[in-house]
């Protein structure tokens, strides 16, 4: 439930409004941030530690393609760009990266399961994966306003929670009926949901109560819960292991290397290294993908550790220097 919570608060950022602005430049960014992270990862993994497991090697590199919208969003708001251009591309183009990076996830765990690599059956997950975000973003409104209208008798408060809270589980349960994993529903549902749809059924005189306040409570006690699981399952004393150590750092160059690269599908007059940069930071979301690895018996503590090493560097590391590279740019910009 955290997990699903917290994607579904994700989905709740997105404007897709805003994607579609900038979907060329966005789309571009997140396919090479997602495709490159994997790649580096995936090679570097099986270059220093050639012994790890096939599906543990393809989990590992599945989590390098993660992007914490949530991150980057603050951190561009701090610093006066979520209206620039970088701004709109970064965050337009880690929505995407959350969608390719869970068709991944999805394609990753139906090999794990199956045991073997069948070209027809990732083609099938990665068409079911797709199908349901489009049928889902296209027909969930008229779902949404179905139930609104149903609800519209309760109280406003009411009708806004039971409404959401149903969506959002319906729509995870069809996701994982559909065999996706129970996040994409989620997630989806955060994008379709918006206050605009009871707007008919709010007093003029009442300060309106958002989707985003009532789940928060919900986020609030349960998503916690799924860190403070997250760090029960990290060993310590895994990180006085060379090889773990060895993995992480992998990991962590594969991490930088795949995401700052990804600036570079982005056309000018844009700074590519902020693009980059901005798409740097995995947070919660690389956290649920390890995760589901984790449940699916796949990683052990060892990988699991160096992937929660990796994911809090890169946390850290990518607000300061995004901060230092717009600075730069700025200073570049007076001086010319």
């Amino acid at each position: 439930y955290g997990v699903i919570f917290l994607l579904f608060m994700v989905g709740l950022e997105t404007n897709l409004d805003e994607m579609r602005r900038v979907g060329a430049d966005s789309a571009r960014v997140a396919i090479i941030g997602v495709v490159a992270p994997f790649a580096f990862g995936f090679g570097l993994i099986l270059f220093l530690s050639p012994e790890m497991p096939l599906n543990a090697n393809l989990f590992a590199a599945a989590t390098l393609g993660a992007t914490s919208i949530g991150i980057t969003a603050n951190v561009l708001r701090e610093i006066g760009w979520s209206n620039s251009r970088e701004g709109h591309i970064i965050l337009g183009a880690a929505v995407w990266d959350d969608i390719l990076g869970l068709i991944i996830l999805t394609v990753v765990s139906g090999i794990v399961v199956s045991g073997s690599i069948n070209i027809a059956e990732i083609i099938t997950i990665v068409v079911v994966s797709a199908l349901f975000l489009v049928t889902a973003i296209w027909f969930g409104p008229t779902i949404v306003k179905f139930a609104a209208n149903i609800m519209g008798r309760l109280d406003i408060v009411e009708a806004k929670m039971f409404t959401s809270y149903l969506f959002v589980m319906v729509l995870a349960w069809v996701a994982n009926l559909a065999g996706l994993a129970t996040i994409v529903g989620a997630f989806a549902a955060g994008i379709v949901l918006s206050d605009s749809f009871f707007r008919q059924y709010e007093l003029a005189e009442e300060k309106p109560v958002t989707v985003r306040e009532l789940i928060m409570p919900l986020e609030v006690i349960l998503v916690p819960i799924f860190f403070i699981l997250m760090g029960i399952q990290v060993k310590l004393e895994s990180f006085m292991s060379w090889p773990v150590l060895v993995v992480a750092g992998g990991l962590l160059v594969a991490a930088l290397i795949g995401k700052i690269l990804c600036g570079l599908g982005a056309r000018k007059p844009v700074n590519k290294l902020v693009v980059g940069l901005g798409m740097v930071p995995r947070g919660e979301v690389g956290l649920v993908f390890a995760a589901i690895g984790r449940s699916l018996g796949v990683i052990d503590d060892a990988i699991f550790s160096a992937i929660v090493l990796m994911v809090i560097i890169t946390t850290l590391m990518a607000p300061p220097l995004l901060k230092i590279a717009v600075r730069n740019h700025r200073n570049n910009s007076t001086d010319a």
